[in-house]
Formats: C-alpha cells, sequence, structure tokens
C-alpha cells in the first residue's frame, strides 16, 4: 500500500530563493501574522495568530485576526486554517474554539481544532464533528500524546496536523506516525538546516515505517545521527 506523504508548511518566507525551492518540493508555507501570499497552486495554511500573541504577552486580537481573515478569503482557499484558541488555556480554550466555530466561514477552508495541554480525547470527542481537523498544538510534554491525537483523528476520519515541528526529532515523530502534514519555522534559520530537515523528510518518506494498527502504542525512537 502506497502511504501518502506528509505535507509540509514551513513559516512565512518571501525570500525567492525558497520560494521556488518550496515549489519544487512541493511544500507551502504557514501564514499566521502578515496577509497571505500564496503562489499559484500553492498548500498554505491559514493561522489564527494565537500563538504570537500569547508569546508577545497578549490576549488573542480578535480585530487583526478577522482583518487577516477577510483578506485570506479574497485570496483564495487554504490546505487548512485554524480555529481561534487560547494558549494554555485547556478547556477553556475548547470553550473559545467552539463559539468562534460557529461564526467562522463554512465552505471556505477546513477548520482544524487546535489541541492543547490541558485537553484530553475525553473532552474534544462530543464536539470533534464540528471541526474538519486536529491541530496538535501545547508544549513538548504534551506533544509526547501526539501518537493518541493522530489516533483519535484518523479514527473519527478527519485529517491530523503535527503543529510548531521545530526540531528534527519532532519532525521524525509526525513523520512516523504519518501525519496528514506538519508546520516548522527549523528550515528558515538558515540553508544548513533547511537542508537537514529535508535530508530527513526524504528519508523516511521513502522509507515509511508500516502503518500500524489504530489501537497500537508506538515508540519514536530517535534515528537523526544515522542518516546525516
Amino acid at each position: 500500500m502506497t502511504i501518502p506523504r506528509t505535507q509540509v508548511l514551513i513559516g512565512d518566507t518571501r525570500s525567492l530563493k525558497y520560494v521556488a525551492r518550496l515549489k519544487e518540493l512541493g511544500w507551502g508555507r504557514m501564514f499566521a501574522g502578515v496577509k497571505p501570499t500564496p503562489w499559484e497552486g500553492e498548500p498554505w495554511g491559514f493561522d489564527n495568530g494565537a500563538y504570537k500573541n500569547w508569546t508577545d504577552g497578549m490576549p488573542f486580537d480578535v480585530q487583526r485576526f478577522e482583518y487577516r481573515l477577510a483578506q485570506a478569503q479574497e485570496i483564495g482557499t487554504p490546505y487548512f486554517a485554524v480555529v481561534p484558541d487560547i494558549v494554555a488555556s485547556g478547556c477553556s480554550s475548547l470553550v473559545f474554539s467552539l463559539k468562534w466555530r460557529e461564526q467562522l466561514p463554512n465552505g471556505w477552508a477546513p477548520w482544524y481544532l487546535a489541541v492543547q495541554d490541558g485537553m484530553t480525547i475525553h473532552d474534544v470527542k462530543p464536539y470533534l464533528d464540528r471541526f474538519d481537523g486536529i491541530f496538535l498544538g501545547g508544549s513538548d510534554t504534551f506533544k509526547q500524546q501526539a501518537w493518541r491525537w493522530r489516533v483519535f483523528a484518523k479514527d473519527h476520519g478527519k485529517p491530523f496536523h503535527y503543529a510548531r515541528a521545530g526540531t528534527l526529532p519532532k519532525l521524525e515523530s509526525a513523520l512516523k506516525m504519518h501525519a496528514d502534514s506538519l508546520d516548522s519555522a527549523y528550515p528558515l534559520w538558515e540553508h544548513t538546516r533547511f537542508k537537514k530537515f529535508q535530508a530527513v523528510y526524504e528519508y523516511l518518506s521513502e522509507n515509511p515505517r508500516p502503518l500500524l494498527p489504530l489501537t497500537a502504542p508506538v515508540q519514536i525512537k530517535p534515528m537523526i545521527g544515522g542518516i546525516l
């Protein structure tokens, strides 16, 4: 059985050199705080900007989000969009996302629910049908539950996105569990990092681990040193 490759979205870049490389690879970009500028056919993501607000010590910027959303709707249809959430707020974030989902446009893009520290599958399951996919956010500790969320999403016919795969071990984790998509700013720090990121991606995409039964646990073992 052919296993589809994980769709990669890197951070927003306007570098012509990077953009040309992304086109060659079939990768796209995640737009989190600026107006999306996708090329024709680009698989781009529309982030809600909540994480940046949080890192800046600010509450979710509703006005900015609504302005960016209006811009994005005029530009085209993204690969997916992330429903507004509250970082590090558990079920309070879930309630917040549910309220937002009621007013977001249907039919424009697949709307993903951001899950994070404090949320459980038991909390999310009753409301999963209101969302089009699962967006794995959260801390490094929470990301250790990635497999559970991947299984949960697949069991319910929803795509699973591994957010902020900002290290090579996280990239490995996302690829080994066959996440439908992932995003990472890691390749943008320097050209050497881009090459490392691509090497890991290509190796694991060309040598995928078998799909395990969805009820089986998975052990993610680092193998970075063995291929670079």
